[in-house]
């Protein structure tokens, strides 16, 4: 099983953050998915020809009757690791690690910075 994990007040122009710290308090459990493979996870949260939200994989927990597609900056948690969507792919992280999402195009996304 997955969790999926949107956004708080989702824009699109995350992807242009430098180091953005992720904090779970940021984040709002929008679904489960009846899967274990991140793929799944990513295909059955778009919107592609109806609302994902009514796939039968999936349990949405969302307060609207529809819900945005899964993009860069959100989150997919499985048996205790956390993903995020980049650009291309997903990198590994842990909550309070600063994620450079424009590093991820050469595979380099996610560190930790120390002061």
């Amino acid at each position: 099983m997955i969790e999926v994990l949107h956004r708080i007040n989702y824009d699109p122009n995350i992807v242009f953050e430098n180091g953005l710290e992720v904090k779970h308090s940021d984040y709002e459990k929008v679904a489960e998915i009846d899967s274990d493979a991140l793929a799944d996870a990513w295909a059955l949260t778009q919107n592609n020809d109806r609302d994902w939200i009514n796939n039968r994989h999936v349990k949405y927990f969302g307060k609207a009757t529809d819900c945005r597609s899964t993009s860069i900056g959100d989150v997919f948690s499985m048996n205790g690791c956390l993903e995020m969507v980049m650009p291309l792919g997903y990198v590994s992280f842990h909550w309070g690690d600063n994620i450079f999402f424009y590093a991820s195009i050469k595979n380099n996304a996610s560190s930790k910075i120390d002061d």
